[in-house]
């Protein structure tokens, strides 16, 4: 979805740990990532930024994995990222892109990504 020049979408699965990631498990989030983006293009017209930040909140059932648990580093955060690339925005180097990660706990499992102009986000941490 769009609103307010942010491209919003969510996955309802908790993105995948770098250790997790096999060949498989990276096709089957491809497939997520696209199914996506589809969803949201056939809703609006993507938004493409010369510049853009990519928000991505993973939501983790509390308790469901207690003996394990993980750092937002290690989430396999390039899956999104180059998924997102040529789509909304040119290319994932310093020039168009920045991007945060945000875990938390939560009842259902899932993956937010919002995508918005690099200005507003520049807006919150220039002094």
């Amino acid at each position: 979805m769009n609103f307010n020049n942010t491209v919003t979408f969510t996955i309802n699965e908790t993105l995948p740990s770098f250790k997790e990631l096999t060949a498989s498990v990276a096709d089957y989030w491809q497939d997520l990532i696209q199914s996506a983006i589809e969803k949201s293009a056939a809703m609006q017209k993507p938004l493409y930024f010369d510049k853009a930040f990519v928000l991505i909140e993973v939501t983790k059932p509390k308790h469901s994995d207690n003996s394990k648990l993980w750092d937002t580093s290690n989430r396999a955060i390039n899956l999104i990222i180059n998924n997102l690339k040529g789509v909304y925005f040119k290319d994932d180097n310093i020039e168009h892109l920045a991007f945060g990660v945000i875990g938390k706990w939560g009842d259902v499992p899932k993956t937010e990504i919002k995508i918005l102009p690099f200005e507003r986000f520049a807006k919150l941490i220039d002094n």
